[in-house]
């Protein structure tokens, strides 16, 4: 026995290979298994026959097998939207809603193969070798596949959508993109534009809090400066009692849309930093995100200046309480 016996490797499924590839999707179907095993038992598929699979070997792209000498592992059939049968009304439907993708229709991986990087081995010859669409693949979700999703995740999958075919059971559709370093660059300046509408609203909202701020003092301290020491000074400490509830109510309001501004500021520049990763991996040289993960250098992802930002309005909305309480028991 050689050494290349025991090595697993990903090949053109090929007529010899049907009978393994069906016998495999039938000890994993979706009519034998319950979906709520997928997770700890691998991937569920909804098992052909023999002659479904061999149909597939000419029209399908991507028809691949995971073999370990003369067994097989596990196989991963894939092909684009032009392919798609009319029975297929999940990816017909993504078709007509988004455009052209790769599907990858079934992927199925032996039990004794479980958790030993089959799905990742023949996932990333597809994405290796695809880039003209997305390319897309829908699990079961009903129950929730944390396997599946974490899976998916780790291979760059983001969920697209979850839809429910006429089987009733709900899929989570997952897609993989291929960066492109021209839109990649167009989306970097986006969001850095929207970085700084973001900081220059925050900052905004800040000044217009102090107008108002400014324009409720110098009420009620005309009110305060000409109340007079006859009877209706009463008038007057009500009048100054209603200002200050409204600084009060103003304030608190401020500082709820700082708080919520400053968390979109963050992830604008969290969306920036991602998108400049990617940059930096292609010759492009960090500038938002420069430092950041050194020691010490906490403060350049949490800027300090916004947390003042925030705590502003609750500092004058203390100083408006005291006014209230000093009203009240005057």
């Amino acid at each position: 026995m050689g050494a290349q016996d025991h090595l697993v490797e990903i090949v053109q499924a090929r007529e010899g290979h049907i009978p393994a590839i069906a016998a495999l999707a039938a000890s994993r179907s979706l009519t034998v298994l319950d979906a709520s095993t997928a997770g700890r038992d691998g991937f569920l598929v909804s098992g052909y026959a023999e002659g479904t699979y061999r149909e597939r070997l000419s029209d399908a792209e991507h028809f691949y097998v995971a073999v370990k000498g003369e067994e097989v592992l596990g196989f991963l059939l894939a092909y684009s939207d032009q392919r798609l049968r009319s029975d297929e009304w999940l990816n017909h439907r993504i078709r007509i809603g988004l455009g052209s993708f790769l599907v990858i229709k079934q992927v199925c991986v032996a039990s004794s193969a479980a958790r030993q990087g089959v799905a990742t081995l023949l996932y990333h010859h597809v994405l290796g070798q695809w880039s003209a669409s997305p390319v897309i693949a829908a699990v079961v979700a009903d129950p929730a596949n944390r396997a599946s999703t974490a899976f998916h995740r780790q291979l760059g999958f983001e969920v697209l959508a979850q839809l429910t075919p006429p089987d009733g059971r709900l899929r989570t559709v997952w897609v993989w993109r291929k960066p492109r370093e021209t839109l990649i660059q167009a989306q970097w300046a986006v969001a850095v534009d929207l970085y700084k509408h973001e900081d220059a609203t925050n900052w905004n909202k800040l000044n217009n809090f102090f107008y108002v701020t400014a324009a409720l003092a110098a009420a009620a301290g005309f009110a305060f400066g000409n109340e007079p020491h006859d009877g209706s000074s009463q008038l007057y400490n009500d009048l100054v009692l209603v200002i200050a509830v409204i600084g009060l109510g103003f304030s608190f309001a401020f500082s709820q849309m700082l708080r919520w501004g400053r968390r979109y500021l963050h992830a604008r520049k969290s969306a920036v930093a991602d998108l400049e990763r990617y940059l930096v991996w292609h010759g492009g040289e960090r500038v938002v995100s420069r430092d950041t993960h050194e020691a010490g250098q906490d403060w350049l992802r949490q800027s300090p200046t916004g947390l003042i930002m925030m705590l502003l309005p609750v500092l004058v909305s203390i100083c408006w309480a005291v006014v209230i309480l000093l009203t009240l028991l005057n």
